[in-house]
């Protein structure tokens, strides 16, 4: 019996990196996301984090359970669970969106590369890309193994940062007249655009997850894990930010307002995390991707990962910024209805 709890408790805590392993990226590492969806809000913006969080918490055990029960071998078995007939078109768009989500991610470490290590852009994409498609192909093991390591790196980074700031000052420096009170409608709409956002690149790893164990214990602490600590890494982020209104503002990498007060050593250490963050959410793209191909051709064939990785390729001359700005928010609209719809249909 205890050697079954642990071995639950031991998959639900894998299931709560890979969560948060998927969510997190180089907006969430930079600051600048956490600084668009809440911190601009002022002290409001709790309540938008406090509805994201739930929300993770609540859709993300919806689709573990969902994939346990319907035994998902990938999303697709889920999207036709939920959408039916329109089915085909849903995962036609999806497979899309994680294409170029990986372009992406691909074009964040290249940039990443260029500025810090002063590293050619092409060649921190190209060894993204190969890193990336390698784990891939290694399966769901592949995934967990990945983030049980990469996860516990970004919450030591943002405690460090979080701790760093209160030991400076525990109220915000500055004063929060600058931002203006929102109503409580922008309040709602941010908390549930953030959350959702996010949900569409989770549902990918989420559901073959759920689908390779029938202990719904572990899903359930897995979500509740998850989906918490998430809440806490944003909550830690705004505040940190929040301490340095207005000149977050100004910045396109807000975190570093913090970071580069912490000495060197620490510049290189989170410069490395944010490599991390952005290379785990390139996975989950990526392991969405070539598992939905897979099981809807029935092959176990490499040639959907290494296609979508050439792809990816290509997308990131694009450039980071412009690929978020195009397609970012049309991906926010299509993870509100997905949520919606999971969220009301009975298990």
């Amino acid at each position: 019996m205890r050697e079954n709890r642990q071995s639950s408790r031991r998959y639900g805590f894998q299931i709560a990196m890979a969560y948060i392993g998927t969510v997190v990226g180089a907006g969430f590492a930079t600051g600048q996301e956490i600084l668009q969806f809440f911190t601009r809000f002022g002290a409001s913006s709790y309540w938008g984090i406090f509805i994201a969080g739930l929300l993770f918490i609540l859709v993300g055990r919806k689709v573990l359970l969902y994939g346990s029960e319907l035994r998902a071998g990938s999303y697709s078995v889920l999207i036709r669970h939920v959408f039916g007939v329109a089915a085909p078109l849903v995962n036609l768009y999806l497979v899309v969106s994680y294409v170029l989500l990986c372009g992406a991610m691909f074009a964040g470490a290249g940039a990443l590369f260029e500025e810090q290590w002063k590293i050619p852009y092409f060649v921190g994409a190209l060894v993204t890309a190969v890193l990336t498609l390698f784990v891939t192909l290694w399966g769901v093991q592949g995934v967990l193994a990945v983030n049980t390591v990469i996860v516990p790196l970004l919450i030591t980074s943002s405690v460090l940062a979080f701790v760093h700031t209160v030991r400076n000052q525990f109220l915000p420096a500055a004063s929060l007249e600058v931002v203006a009170l929102p109503g409580i409608f922008p309040i709602v709409r941010t908390g549930l655009t953030y959350a959702s956002f996010n949900l569409v690149l989770s549902i990918g790893v989420l559901a073959p997850m759920g689908g390779a164990t029938q202990d719904r214990k572990s899903l359930s602490f897995g979500s509740l894990l998850g989906g918490g600590l998430l809440t806490i890494l944003l909550c830690m982020g705004n505040y940190s930010l929040l301490h340095y209104i207005p000149e977050v503002f100004d910045r396109q990498i807000p975190q570093l307002l913090i970071v580069q007060e912490m000495g060197k050593a620490f510049v290189t250490f989170y410069s490395l995390v944010v490599w991390m963050e952005i290379f785990s959410t390139s996975v989950g793209n990526l392991f969405s991707i070539h598992t939905m191909i897979q099981e809807k051709f029935k092959t176990k064939s490499a040639l959907p990962a290494i296609a979508a990785t050439a792809a990816g390729l290509i997308i990131c001359a694009m450039g980071f910024s412009n690929i978020i700005s195009r397609f970012y928010p049309i991906l926010g609209i299509i993870g509100f209805v997905l949520s919606v719809l999971i969220l009301i249909l009975k298990e």
